[in-house]
C-alpha cells in the first residue's frame, strides 16, 4: 500500500488539498499521512509554559501547539474515514521544508502531495516558497495542488494568503514579537 505524505497548513485551503490527496489514495489504494509542521519562529521556547484562556492548568507551548494542531487535523482525518481511506495525522516541530523532507524519507513515502498558494514576485520573495524547496529536494514525486481562492476566505487572494498558521500559532508569534 503506497504512502502519500500530505503536508498541511491550516488555511481554508487544507480541505481542498486533502480532497485531492484522497482521490490519489483511492486510485492507487494508498494511505495518507497528514502532516502539520509547526515552525515556532520566535524566542519563546517550546518548553515555556503558558495559560491559555479558559484553562486552569498551564501548558507548555509545545503542548498547546500540538493540541491546537490535533484539533485542526481531526476533521481532515474524518474526511478520509468517510471515504474509507486509511489516514494518520502527525505534528512535528521545525523548519517546514526540512520536516517534510525528513518525514518523507523516514516514512519511505511514495509521493508528497501538497498545496501551493502560487505566490509570485514580491510576495514569493518575502514569504518564500516551501513548496519549491520541497520540489527541488524531495527524492520522491511531488504533486502540487494550486489552491483556489473562494469568497469565504479572509485573505484577499491565495497569492497573499498568510492564513496557513492557526490562531494559536499566530498568537504565539505575536507574543514573541512583543
Amino acid at each position: 500500500m503506497s504512502l502519500i505524505l500530505v503536508p498541511l497548513d491550516f488555511s481554508d485551503c487544507a480541505p481542498h488539498v486533502v480532497a485531492e490527496a484522497l482521490r490519489f489514495a483511492e486510485a492507487f489504494r494508498g494511505r495518507l499521512l497528514l502532516l502539520h509542521a509547526s515552525d515556532p519562529r520566535g524566542p519563546i521556547p517550546l518548553t515555556a509554559t503558558v495559560r491559555p484562556p479558559g484553562s486552569r492548568e498551564p501548558l507548555t507551548v509545545e503542548a498547546l501547539l500540538r493540541r491546537d494542531a490535533d484539533a485542526h487535523l481531526a476533521p481532515l482525518l474524518g474526511l478520509a474515514r468517510e471515504r474509507g481511506v486509511e489516514a494518520e495525522g502527525r505534528v512535528v516541530f521545525g523548519h517546514v521544508a526540512e520536516v517534510v523532507l525528513a518525514v518523507a524519507a523516514g516514512e519511505r513515502a511514495d509521493m508528497i502531495l501538497m498545496g501551493t498558494h502560487g505566490r509570485t514576485g514580491l510576495a514569493r520573495a518575502t514569504m518564500g516558497s516551501i513548496a519549491e524547496d520541497i520540489v527541488r529536494h524531495a527524492e520522491v514525486p511531488v504533486i502540487t495542488v494550486r489552491t483556489r481562492h473562494h469568497a469565504g476566505c479572509a485573505a484577499s487572494s491565495c497569492a497573499t494568503c498568510d492564513l496557513g498558521r492557526s490562531e494559536v500559532e499566530r498568537a504565539i508569534d505575536a507574543e514573541d514579537a512583543g
